[in-house]
């Protein structure tokens, strides 16, 4: 087995390597040809007519997006740039030398042009060639297709209105610092993000891509060629809204509850309380989580600014209900006359129910049917003079009574105004999140 392996490896060996030229005298001498000292000078531009404007193309592939920071709009995006133009002077006859219709150079060894990124972090602009340069193709026409990758940094506009709906406009801007816009001019024909990598965080939306010219102050002013290049990331919500935003709301819709807690239990203000600094807690955890940016303040904020002052709303009113529950008679001129009324309402309700029993002793049918007499004359009596039966079951009301009553609307305002505040940020954010 081991000599079988031993045969076919050689075999292998000795095949002839796919190679772009047929000889190594034959690429020697297309390589000296090439690049003859009196002939390719790589300070000058590659054209015969230098009063000509030279054209190079710049196409931009988006690759991946390894971190953004919202409070300082930093990012680091992953990408290459394609690059090419025509050399002139980078032609010859395949014929001549073996059939050979392109070669790889290495960079440094042809001429190029000199693209530096100005929207970086760094106070001075820096080469995008910096991270990293494949070898460049050359075709026997002429045409050079240079490869340019690596990570590179910019920074942002930060929008954080719509948190966690919040999308965001990165630029690049790209110019050629070896050539001024009368001797060059530059193309990009289209950037690709068809091929990107997903992040886990943060969708890119778009990439539109620009060119026009920049202007520096050195000595007068001159123009040179920038491209311009915006990248929009959009967040994916999901975490947020899973792990911050529902947890929130579903402690607000539970301090609700509190209003059927019985203020004579003795647990209503622990209950209470427990839960104001539980949402304390995570609204603490989602303020961390919220982006720092006080000229762009966070919808978010607000939303948790109002959820806190709804649930010490919620402890006070607990504290007030435990109190008023307390008094046995209560002073009827300090009572809202709503609640009043809803009290003695409620009074009446209580006396004009009673439950049929289907089976049970005669005795107690009996007094049943004394009962049901005893309610209806009663009812009977509210209708026909009410003044006298506001009067008769307005008598002796209790704290508890109106703590009760109190408990309800309250519970009732609080379930519209939590309501309210959700559907209508939810559906804003939504919405514009949706159109943009």
């Amino acid at each position: 087995m081991d000599e079988y392996k031993d045969e076919s490896m050689m075999s292998e060996l000795q095949k002839p390597a796919i190679m772009l030229g047929q000889t190594y005298e034959e690429m020697n001498d297309l390589v000296g040809h090439l690049f003859n000292e009196s002939k390719y000078n790589k300070i000058l531009r590659p054209l015969q007519n230098q009063s000509n404007k030279i054209q190079v193309n710049i196409t931009k592939y988006l690759k991946r997006v390894e971190y953004f920071d919202i409070t300082t709009g930093e990012a680091l995006i992953s990408a290459f740039f394609e690059i090419s133009w025509k050399d002139e002077y980078l032609t010859w006859d395949p014929l001549r030398y073996g059939g050979i219709k392109s070669i790889q150079l290495p960079k440094g060894k042809f001429w190029q042009p000199e693209f530096k990124l100005m929207s970086g972090l760094r106070n001075d602009a820096f080469s995008i060639y910096s991270n990293g340069v494949f070898p460049a193709l050359v075709e026997y026409n002429g045409d050079v297709i240079m490869v340019s990758g690596g990570t590179y940094d910019t920074r942002c506009d930060v929008d954080t209105t719509l948190y966690p709906f919040d999308i965001h406009h990165c630029n690049f801007n790209i110019i050629v610092s070896n050539y001024g816009a009368n001797e060059l001019i530059i193309h990009s024909p289209s950037s690709n993000i068809d091929e990107l990598e997903e992040n886990d965080e943060w969708v890119i939306e778009s990439l539109n891509t620009a060119v026009s010219l920049s202007k520096e102050k050195r000595i007068g002013k001159v123009s040179v060629p920038m491209v311009w290049m915006s990248l929009t990331l959009k967040r994916r919500p999901a975490f947020i809204i899973i792990n911050i935003y529902t947890p929130l709301m579903l402690m607000t819709f539970l301090n609700m509850a509190t209003c059927h807690v019985r203020p004579d239990s003795g647990e209503r203000l622990s209950f209470a309380i427990t839960l104001y600094l539980s949402l304390v807690f995570s609204a603490t955890a989602a303020i961390e989580k919220i982006p720092n940016n006080s000229l762009r303040m966070p919808c978010m904020s607000y939303e948790v600014l109002i959820i806190n002052l709804i649930n010490t709303i919620g402890v006070a009113w607990s504290i007030f209900i435990v109190n008023l529950a307390s008094i046995q008679v209560i002073d009827q001129r300090k009572v809202p006359s709503l609640i009043l009324n809803m009290v003695v309402k409620r009074r009446q309700n209580k006396t004009c129910l009673f439950n049929k029993i289907e089976s049970g002793r005669e005795t107690e049918q009996t007094m049943e049917s004394n009962e049901n007499e005893e309610v209806h004359s009663i009812k009977d009596g509210i209708e026909k003079n009410p003044n006298i039966s506001k009067n008769k079951f307005q008598h002796d009301i209790s704290g508890r009574e109106v703590a009760d009553v109190a408990d309800n609307l309250f519970f009732w305002l609080l379930a519209l105004s939590i309501i309210f505040l959700n559907v209508t940020i939810v559906s804003v954010l939504i919405g514009t999140w949706a159109q943009s």
